[in-house]
């Protein structure tokens, strides 16, 4: 996905600028798609042809529905490539285009007679798409780092976007980043501009998915079963090499299980990449599974025409991963324990000549959701929670919100323990009187709260995520697991099926659909992987990069945001415990908040 660059220059005052900001544009993408007097938008460039249109469309991304798309278009087909379907959709239908495309997609268009600029996103793929808006500009950009060239605005951070991401919060950010003068288009809206509005729509809503009910078990399981297949389907290319992410678990292992015997059929053997640990993880971990490659050898041998490769990245440091990824995103992020081996993943399956890499990321709010406790059976919930358990569960839910929130405040604590906050930081904002105002947040939030509190579009940042470090690592990124009309399914039958009512073991729906497909001891596997098992002893192996971050976080800027005599006596514990709680604190505390102070250090600068 090569993504796209513009800006719209909204009033004549604003046309002095337009010669600086097309040279920075031309310095960074070349030569223009269209270049107008007030607009310039760099992008894929066409052929001429195609439908009479009065805009200027520019689509970039993979169409998952390309034949059903060609067919209402009137196009062959295997003929058109995907940004020409893009194209024609959008000069067929308009903003109506958005709810019939399937896929990972964005598209521009821009209408000089109008005076108007058209932004639209993919319901829930992995794409970006950020915008600046002024009085005078509005710039536009899959990349964030092409954004920050135009130099539009000072740099001004969002403290409290910042904050959520020090302390895992797990906030709905909308359209906010971290960038204050920067927006993030939400998946499954479009964005209409022109001189003196600025329109956001919200085109498909997965809350919205009616309830359905069917007769008897096994149809859940077929239904599921017939999505899943065309979502995974749906994303194969017809041609080139196909890699896929593979752990110990139920979601990667259905995807590539799937997906393998698809590709077969034209004489193509997906590879398939596992995260393996360098370090024995057993003394951090516990019960949890540190090595994950015995289960996915399993389910590779099952599958037949899986070739399996280990990524150990055992060369690169944890710190230098998290310096790389901020170099890509210009944001922290939640994940930075575990990027050492993520970028090593997809650099390893692009260099192994494959085009797409297949995740399972979305798995666990829709696929594989476990279960709401109360669609256990009477008995095993009385087993794991008692009868108090069981009534303050259901006290907690009824509720209402104003009494929820006052209790919240009442029981919260004010130190966030676990994370490298600041405390003077956190009290200045009112993070933890924010916290408690959330109504998304808190363990007794109804099952389908808790389920659209991770699988909401919007709710989670990865598909932003991938596409900037798919694009950066060479290879494209997409999730059969996110596939909207799976999502819509998953989360309109009943929570019960989710439970298997004679053993009230959860993700019963998925472990039934994958009989016969994924070995036993991977489907009915319960054990839940801890990827990155072994991050202290490689935290150790570079000590030299965690004592270089310590010190130039606690020499800039970010040293009044995060806390680094925390972090040091986390270090300090690091270095001589091989213990769970090593484990938990470097992961939550010091890499995070590494991440966190480098960010600010760094805000404003290119990295």
């Amino acid at each position: 996905m090569s993504g796209f660059l513009g800006f719209f220059l909204r009033n004549p005052v604003a046309f002095e600028a337009r010669a600086q900001l097309e040279s920075i544009g031309r310095a960074r993408r070349g030569n223009p798609a269209y270049c107008g007097a007030a607009a310039v938008l760099w992008g894929p460039h066409f052929p001429d042809g195609g439908s009479p249109s009065p805009s200027t469309i520019i689509g970039d991304g993979s169409v998952h529905n390309r034949r059903e798309l060609a067919t209402e278009l009137g196009l062959a087909s295997n003929g058109p490539a995907d940004n020409i379907l893009l194209r024609e959709a959008f000069a067929r239908w308009g903003t109506a285009a958005c709810g019939r495309i399937h896929g990972d997609w964005h598209v521009a268009a821009w209408n000089p007679h109008a005076r108007s600029l058209l932004l639209a996103r993919d319901p829930f793929g992995n794409t970006a798409l950020y915008y600046h808006v002024a009085p005078h500009i509005f710039a536009f950009s899959s990349s964030r780092e092409d954004l920050l060239a135009f130099d539009l605005a000072p740099a001004v951070m969002d403290e409290l976007y910042l904050a959520q991401t020090i302390v895992s919060w797990f906030a709905y950010h909308g359209d906010r980043t971290a960038h204050a003068s920067m927006s993030r288009l939400p998946p499954a809206h479009y964005l209409q501009v022109t001189p003196d509005r600025l329109d956001k729509h919200c085109y498909w809503r997965l809350e919205d998915a009616p309830a359905l009910r069917f007769r008897q078990r096994a149809d859940y399981v077929d239904r599921f079963t017939e999505l899943f297949d065309q979502a995974v389907r749906e994303r194969l290319p017809p041609s080139g090499g196909v890699a896929a992410t593979l752990s110990g678990g139920l979601d990667s292992g259905s995807v590539a299980t799937t997906a393998a015997p698809m590709l077969a059929e034209s004489g193509r053997r997906l590879s398939a990449y596992v995260s393996t640990p360098v370090y024995d993880p057993r003394p951090y971990v516990g019960r949890g599974m540190g090595d994950e490659f015995p289960l996915a050898s399993a389910t590779a041998k099952a599958a037949g025409t899986i070739d399996l490769t280990a990524i150990s990245a055992a060369t690169i440091s944890p710190i230098g991963a998290i310096r790389e990824m901020l170099a890509i995103t210009h944001e922290p992020e939640h994940a930075a324990p575990g990027f050492f081996w993520l970028l090593d993943l997809f650099r390893t399956a692009a260099r192994d000549g494959n085009r797409v890499l297949l995740l399972g990321q979305m798995g666990n709010g829709g696929i594989s959701w476990d279960g709401d406790p109360t669609s256990l059976p009477l008995r095993h919930q009385f087993a794991q929670d008692g009868a108090m358990g069981m009534a303050k569960l259901r006290l907690r839910r009824m509720l209402p919100w104003p009494a929820e929130r006052l209790y919240r405040r009442v029981r919260a604590a004010n130190s966030f323990p676990t994370s490298a906050i600041r405390t003077d930081f956190a009290n200045r904002i009112r993070l933890t009187e924010r916290w408690c105002d959330d109504p998304m947040e808190g363990p007794y939030r109804p099952c389908r709260e808790q389920r659209l509190r991770f699988i909401r579009p919007g709710a989670s940042k990865l598909g932003g995520l991938y596409a900037e470090v798919g694009a950066a690592t060479g290879i494209s990124i997409t999730d059969p697991t996110a596939d909207p009309r799976l999502l819509e399914f998953c989360l309109s039958i009943p929570d019960s099926v989710y439970v298997d009512p004679d053993t009230g073991v959860g993700r019963a729906l998925v472990r039934e659909a994958m009989k016969g497909k994924l070995p036993d001891v991977v489907r009915l596997n319960r054990s839940t992987g801890r990827q990155s098992g072994d991050l202290v002893p490689r935290l150790r192996q570079f000590s030299g990069d965690v004592e270089e971050a310590l010190a130039e976080v606690a020499a800039g800027p970010g040293a009044a945001f995060v806390d680094v005599e925390k972090m040091r006596r986390v270090w300090t514990q690091v270095q001589t415990e091989d213990s769970r709680q090593a484990l938990s604190l470097s992961a939550s505390l010091l890499t995070r908040g590494l991440m966190a102070g480098l960010f600010v250090n760094g805000f404003g600068t290119r990295y």
